[in-house]
């Protein structure tokens, strides 16, 4: 501290004027800071020339405040003049943690709210923000749809709350609420996999990441509040010269895992075998089999060691009124299939000026990606993608003919997945402009009025062309199809903010404001077949045939209106109070039910400050907290409440055309908002001076209203309607622990976390319970049941396989054959049937953990991170697929040489004979899994001497290294129906291992 003091005063009865200027350690004013009379709650602000001045009596206390810097004590006496230097405080900074519409200390939290920080960010390659959270907050379950580069994700807090709504967690950035549309889906029907929106956001830009998770923290977000919310806050810059940074990193990437396959002799012996055993004739002869070696695998014709790069540079810094900070970042990940890859081109600008009594704020993201997608999806045959096609492929075919072409089975209706991936493209580009525009202006010491402007605007190409080599193009004799979205989101928003401490010990923080945002989004699609060649792409598509031209286009647009306060209250530092209101008015639903009301409570109480436990000289920090609050869920898709038309008919009368238009989707004018009422009890805890700090909460959350879609007599034209129905419930523990194991010039620490949620459906209304699901040939795979978990999965339970013909002639299946998959009779009845399905697995884990290990010494410092699930289920589509009846597309090595066989009577393995399509217990599979997620090694340059670099470190690291399973697919934490609450893993784009190198160069 440097304070300078002059001795010369002027008295106005018994106060006296002290009047100077604050500045910061590097010379410069600073505006803005608090300047406060101990014990009165009067004071006053800096200019912004850092200037202040102020009346009090010879024997005050004058506190000098401002985020991020150390508070000052500096008694008056009879000093007119005090100038004084304020430090910075990083243990400050790290104690400030960004909640809804404001910051609070991390000691006045009273509600469940994760903070992290950039340490606490996965290293590596991380395409969006959510993956540098994966596994890292207790209670936030983060699932990537499919690991393609840039492959959507899907995140659960604290369980899934909803049934037909959204269960997606709500994302601020820089107080802009967002839209996480994804891309239009494929136009070719290529690849539905959606990519991640938040893609468009820099990662390296992110600054901090706050979950709000109870409803004390998110009924300030009111309808959208439901299932989280997730604040991200991006850099800023800070006072002083202008700092340069670059920084790099290059990887390769290769496939985690690969299935077992047949070699070709194994597989011409297998087709023999069976022949064999029906009496047939030998497919091969044994000089064939002899004479074509391994034959080709074909998953290693399309995965590949692919190369990552990332390129970062960034400019901050700022004079005591205006700070910036600039980035530009360019991202090139390829994918481990061929053909695939994502790019990602962006700049940031965040501006801050002061002036007077008034704080300017601009926060500008632009962003271009470029999607190269391959061929997934749930085609069978020739509509079958590439992993698919490479596991059931014949390995005994070639690549390329002799004539350079791409061969074709001839036994099965398959292509080739080399063609697929090298001749059916599959593009998109996505342009995105968001970010948002604040003017803040002091009117008081105390009072402040913030207006904030927001805008999201992203436009989308998704261009799809199936050329005439392949299977596909050749069905359609050649196929070129184009979709266009266009989105937009704008926000205004008015708040008024109040912080004052009274006399007493009495503080109050409160903010009360109105919030409108519109989004809006329109879309056109046009596609051609049977083209006279490939050489056109997607750029013509009038020379395709004019009979078979498509077109389709939509537009939509929905607002929101809202009213919102909340107020905290703290007496002596330890009672901690804090109340939100939130009335939120939404377009989606019919006139009597547009708005709700979503109220919460938390009271906090900071035992450490209590003479007994302060006594004991032990706890650093001791907080218990409770919260009760009410948020809810809007996210339904737009115009449920209304009739919709459509064209139903297209038919030529009379040489001319009649388009029928008539009712599309029944309405329902009485629905309302799902809503949520959560009960949170928490506690906060440090000891051994901070060495152990984490935090323990029990929550309660009750969903009622439930928007579910329900059946109806099909007599009314339609086979379902939207409802308010039904109730489900999550209740779970978390648990946090942070620890500093050992500190000097060695250093480790470990952060701890584990959760555990209960997913129960309480209330179906009229019902006793609803099938639903569907892919592919399979329908009502998974049940919704009072008692039982979301959307658990629903099939036949296997007790076997049957091993002689007289285990047969006693059971429920006398039509069966020795080798056949054997099932419970659940009802006793005899025969087995649809009514013998049961419940056979959850997708819901029963916990969640993940644990971070940290080491330093000197420049050194060496991380690794691994997380995990146990106790849910996943449905392994692709194993059913893989022993479907089909003899010719038998091609897993484990399926195959360990099935039941006369000479195998033991055998658990089945025969391929008469094995039917369907949902069992043996292909809804164990998912539980631990993974080495990351693993860091890095150095430090201490003492840098050189003019030009002021700091410069290098690192390795490597992701996803092994996965402890016994899940039998490429990955167990995968789900290719995306945000859906039923976990499929059908021909899911398997997981990389990656190895990067990178460097950070600071100027």
């Amino acid at each position: 501290m440097n304070v300078k003091v002059s001795n010369a005063f002027q008295r106005e009865g018994d106060k006296i004027t002290v009047q100077g200027k604050v500045s910061d350690e590097s010379g410069m004013e600073m505006p803005g800071v608090l300047i406060r009379i101990t014990g009165t709650g009067e004071g006053t602000s800096t200019d912004a020339s850092g200037n202040y001045s102020i009346q009090v009596s010879p024997d005050a206390v004058l506190i000098f405040s401002f985020m991020g810097y150390e508070s000052q004590e500096i008694p008056v006496g009879s000093r007119s003049e005090i100038n004084t230097v304020m430090a910075e405080d990083i243990g400050q900074l790290e104690e400030i943690v960004v909640v809804g519409y404001g910051v609070v200390d991390k000691k006045d939290i009273t509600g469940s709210v994760n903070s992290l920080r950039s340490r606490d960010f996965n290293p590596g390659v991380q395409m969006s923000v959510d993956q540098m959270i994966q596994g890292r907050a207790p209670g936030v379950q983060v699932t990537q749809a499919s690991s393609e580069p840039g492959g959507g994700i899907s995140i659960r807090i604290r369980g899934a709350s909803s049934i037909t709504a959204g269960n997606e967690p709500l994302y601020v950035i820089d107080g802009l609420p967002i839209t996480n549309f994804p891309a239009p889906g494929s136009a070719v029907d290529a690849n539905p996999n959606p990519r991640n929106p938040l893609n468009a956001l820099n990662p390296e830009d992110v600054e901090s990441i706050e979950v709000l998770k109870d409803a004390s923290a998110t009924a300030i977000y009111g309808s959208r509040g439901a299932n989280g919310v997730i604040l991200i806050t991006t850099k800023r810059g800070n006072r002083g010269k202008m700092k340069v940074e670059y920084n790099t990193y290059v990887g390769m990437q290769e496939v985690a895992r690969k299935l077992d396959v047949l070699s070709a002799p194994e597989y011409m012996n297998f087709l023999n075998d069976l022949r064999a055993e029906s009496g047939g004739n030998p497919v091969f002869t044994q000089e064939e089999i002899a004479a074509i070696g391994n034959g080709t695998n074909w998953q290693d014709e399309i995965f590949r060691t692919a190369p990552v790069q990332n390129h970062q540079l960034s400019f901050s810094g700022g004079s005591s009124d205006t700070q910036y900070y600039l980035s530009l970042n360019y991202m090139d990940q390829e994918g481990v299939v061929i053909n695939s890859g994502a790019k990602r081109y962006t700049a940031r600008i965040n501006l801050n000026h002061t002036l007077d009594r008034f704080n300017f704020g601009l926060n500008l993201n632009t962003s271009v990606l470029q999607d190269n997608y391959v061929p997934f999806g749930l085609g069978i045959n020739a509509g079958a993608g590439v992993i698919a096609t490479a596991l059931q492929m014949d390995p005994t075919m070639p690549v390329r003919n002799p004539d350079g072409s791409y061969s074709e089975s001839n036994i099965v209706d398959l292509d080739n997945p080399v063609a697929i991936a090298n001749t059916i493209f599959d593009e998109a580009e996505t342009n995105r402009v968001f970010g948002s525009f604040f003017a803040e202006y002091s009117l008081t010491d105390n009072l402040k009025a913030k207006v904030n402007f927001g805008s999201d605007r992203q436009s989308i190409r998704r261009d799809g062309f199936v050329s005439k080599e392949t299977k596909r193009g050749q069905l359609s004799n050649g196929q070129a199809d184009i979709a266009q979205q266009d989105r937009s989101n704008y926000l205004a928003e008015l708040t008024l903010s109040y912080d004052k401490e009274f006399e007493g010990s009495h503080r109050l923080n409160a903010v009360a404001g109105y919030t409108y945002q519109e989004f809006n989004g329109r879309g056109f699609n046009a596609g051609a077949r049977n083209f006279p060649t490939d050489a056109f792409f997607t750029n013509n598509l009038s020379a395709g045939e004019q009979e078979q031209y498509v077109i389709g286009s939509g537009r939509f647009k929905n607002q929101l209106l809202s009213y919102l306060g909340r107020a905290n209250y703290s007496f002596m530092n330890k009672y901690l109070i804090t109340a939100a209101f939130r009335i939120d008015g939404s377009s989606r639903f019919g006139e009597e039910n547009k708005f709700g009301y979503f109220p919460s409570l938390a009271l906090g109480w900071r035992l450490v400050d209590e003479g007994v436990v302060s006594n004991m000289d032990l706890f650093s920090e001791l907080k218990l907290r409770a919260s009760y609050g009410v948020t809810g869920n809007q996210e339904i898709g737009n115009y449920q409440s209304q009739v919709l038309m459509g064209v139903t008919g297209d038919a030529i009368f009379n040489k001319s055309r009649n388009v029928g238009i008539a009712p599309v989707r029944l309405g329902n004018p009485d629905l309302k908002w799902e809503t949520t009422r959560q009960v949170n009890v928490g506690l906060d805890y440090g000891f051994l001076e901070d060495r152990i700090t984490g935090s323990v909460d029990y929550f309660v959350k009750n969903t009622n209203d439930l928007l579910l879609f329900l059946p109806i007599p099909r007599t009314s034209g339609f086979s379902t309607s939207l409802q308010n129905v039904g109730d489900v419930r999550n209740s779970g523990l978390e648990f946090l622990v942070n620890s500093h194991n050992i500190v000097g010039e060695f250093n480790w620490s470990t952060t701890f976390n584990l959760a555990t949620v209960r997913n129960e459906v309480t209330n179906l209304g009229p019902l006793n319970r609803i099938l639903q699901g569907g892919i592919r040939f399979i329908d009502q795979f998974s049940i919704l049941e009072e008692g039982a978990p979301i959307n658990a999965y629903f099939g036949y339970q296997v007790e076997g396989v049957f091993q002689s013909a007289e285990e047969i002639a006693n059971s429920a299946q006398p039509n069966a054959q020795p080798g056949q998959l054997k099932y419970r009779d659940i009802n006793n009845d005899g025969q087995i049937n649809a009514d013998d399905r049961t419940i056979i697995g959850s997708p819901f884990p029963d916990f969640t953990v993940g644990i971070n290990n940290n080491f330093s010494y000197r420049g050194f410092d060496f991380s690794f991170f691994f997380d995990g699930s146990y106790g849910n289920e996943m449905l392994n589509f692709t194993r059913i697929d893989t022993e479907n009846p089909i003899e010719f597309r038998r091609n897993r090595q484990d399926y195959v040489l360990e099935r039941w066989t006369a000479e195998n009577p033991s055998s658990e393995q089945p025969s391929f004979r008469s094995n039917p399509l369907q949902v069992n217990s043996r292909a809804v599979e164990d998912a539980s899994f631990l993974r080495l997620r990351n693993l860091r090694l890095g150095y430090s340059f201490p003492r840098l001497q050189s003019r030009l670099i002021s700091s410069l470190s290098m690192y390795l690291t490597g992701q996803n290294l092994f996965t402890i399973t016994n899940y039998s697919g490429f990955n167990p934490d995968v789900s290719v129906l995306g945000t859906s609450n039923l976990r499929v893993d059908y021909n899911a784009y398997p997981l990389a291992k990656i190895y990067t190198i990178g460097i950070n160069i600071g100027i």
